[in-house]
């Protein structure tokens, strides 16, 4: 029973939504709330599979690698690795392109060092979490550029005791669908 159920998730996921094939850079950073730290953001996310609940609501999966840097002076920086699901809300249809608001939340995330400037992780364990409003723009004859302006945060959403999270509260993505 167990294996038809594992084999019947593998066919909705792998084999019947399509290909999202979504490359996005993005760059940001700013204040860390309460505390007197500056991060800094860049990384490169990569959406490989879109589920189109509705016309509105597309599910995507993706990976991400972010880079972390802040002013203080000791525990200036670290890498994440994410696993990320995305939610994507459409208002509606327009001729220009396709605005959308989206939201990552609980996107596993490895985060080489548990300590940034006065931040503290209990691990090497988080969660990726992203919320933003962006736009999808026609460009030959297709949807192909990807805008986004976003906030940034990594946390172990309190299953750890040490929890201070981790904020970017401007980002800036630029991406293209291929």
């Amino acid at each position: 029973m167990a294996s038809r159920l594992l084999v019947l998730i593998a066919s909705i996921v792998f084999f019947q939504q399509a290909a999202a094939n979504e490359l996005l850079i993005n760059a940001g950073g700013g204040p860390q709330p309460d505390s007197p730290q500056t991060n800094r953001t860049y990384g490169i996310d990569y959406s490989f599979k879109k589920f189109e609940k509705s016309v509105r609501q597309h599910i995507h999966l993706g990976v991400s690698y972010t880079r972390v840097e802040t002013d203080a002076d000791t525990h200036k920086s670290f890498d994440a690795y994410s696993i990320y699901p995305q939610l994507n809300l459409y208002p509606r249809k327009q001729s220009w392109g396709q605005p959308y608001f989206f939201v990552r939340a609980l996107g596993p995330s490895y985060i080489s060092s548990n300590q940034l400037g006065d931040r503290h992780q209990d691990n090497h364990f988080a969660f990726q979490a992203q919320v933003g409003y962006a736009a999808r723009i026609n460009w030959q004859s297709r949807e192909d550029l990807v805008v986004m302006v976003s906030w940034k945060h990594f946390s172990n959403a309190n299953l750890f005791s040490d929890n201070d999270g981790i904020d970017m509260p401007f980002v800036i993505t630029l991406g293209l669908n291929f």
